[in-house]
């Protein structure tokens, strides 16, 4: 015979018991009306419990303030990509993700075929300049003395040129590559070091690994000063002005604004910059939600009440926003304006006394007891 564990009774019993709890309180509550503005929901400290239900106090805002969401990024040419220069192998890494590092530090020893090549060209361009060099200095001496004609003389001073030329070419190409040798290790193999200092974003090979040339090995920043990108909607974009503050207060940093793009994209969204003032704890790469005090709406609803919440605590009713507002009683379904809303959180109008809460759990079972007085 089938037999149930005793947790899985324990379970099957509590969700029966909150069902029915549910039934009996919008049950009770049918004779509520929502009269389009608030309809009370009473609860009492126990079955708040039961249906999960959890509260968090208001914050108020100012008519002046914006919700908007941002990425962390480090300002432009801080951020630079190591490549490899030929098709090889990686034979030894220094550096890995998260890893901080000086300029100039070695980040992996890159083998190939071809930067021995490399190598091989620029040493024999380096041997043909110091005899066309040596070339030129016995012609000069020669010329002094008149026993060569000029026109042998700038003949090898020509052929001192393009020696030079050839040598700076053959050291460009492997400046370029990034790589650098060092004693001991081996003909075909090089060292690539960081170009600045900073921190390692991105990874993206491992030790034995056959690349092809240009392929992305590593993601380089200088993280030591950041910024905001900031999405916009048209709206919120037309309301922000250049020297705007901006606050993250759960990551205790600041920033303002040095940029505005009223220009949208593709997904109908502009573009702002803020340099970060107070870094707190922001890390580049990091999506957060940020607080823009503009300044344009600072004469903005100067006499309503308008409240930082969750975005959670909002739930839509019959198509328009609502939080639920605890009192003595249970809670009172309470019909909001959103003015801003990210994510995480939200502004809000309506008329609340100071130190109010909302509901920002059990949410789902206040908006089935709304729904049982349809």
């Amino acid at each position: 015979m089938f037999k149930v564990s005793p947790l899985l009774q324990t379970g099957m019993k509590n969700h029966f018991l909150g069902a029915l709890l549910l039934l009996a309180i919008a049950l009770g509550a049918s004779s509520q009306a929502l009269g389009g503005a608030s309809v009370l929901l009473p609860l009492n400290p126990k079955q708040q419990a039961i249906l999960g239900i959890q509260v968090s106090q208001l914050q108020s805002s100012s008519g002046a303030q914006l919700l908007v969401s941002a990425s962390v990024v480090t300002p432009p040419g801080k951020e630079f990509t190591i490549s490899a220069p030929y098709a090889g192998q990686i034979s030894r890494l220094f550096a890995g993700v998260g890893d901080s590092f000086k300029v100039g530090a070695p980040l992996a020893q890159f083998t190939s075929p071809m930067l021995g090549d490399a190598r091989r060209l620029l040493n024999e361009a380096s041997i043909d300049y110091k005899n066309a060099k040596a070339a030129a200095e016995r012609d000069q001496a020669m010329f002094d003395e008149g026993i060569i004609p000029a026109v042998r003389l700038q003949l090898t001073r020509s052929k001192q040129e393009a020696a030079l030329a050839q040598l700076h070419a053959r050291e460009a190409e492997l400046s370029v590559s990034g790589t650098s040798f060092d004693v001991g290790s081996g003909y075909s193999t090089g060292t690539l070091k960081a170009p600045v200092s900073g921190t390692v974003l991105e990874a993206f090979t491992a030790v034995g690994q056959r690349v092809e040339a240009g392929t992305v090995l590593f993601k380089l920043a200088d993280a030591s000063q950041l910024q905001l990108d900031l999405q916009l909607s048209s709206d919120k974009a037309a309301q922000i002005q250049v020297g705007d503050e901006v606050s993250l207060v759960a990551r205790s940093a600041k920033a303002k604004i040095i940029g505005v793009s009223r220009a949208v994209d593709s997904s109908q969204l502009a573009r702002a910059r803020a340099v970060v003032t107070t870094r707190g704890s922001l890390q580049a790469g990091e999506l957060v939600s940020v607080m823009v005090q503009a300044r344009g709406l600072l004469n903005a609803s100067k006499g309503s009440d308008r409240w930082l919440v969750p975005t959670r605590a909002v739930t839509q009713w019959k198509g328009q926003p609502f939080v639920f507002v605890a009192n003595e009683q249970g809670f009172e379904a309470k019909h909001v304006l959103v003015i801003s809303s990210t994510d995480d959180m939200s502004i809000v109008e309506v008329s609340m006394p100071l130190g109010a809460k909302v509901a920002i759990t059990g949410i789902a079972s206040l908006r089935a007891m709304l729904q049982k007085d349809e």
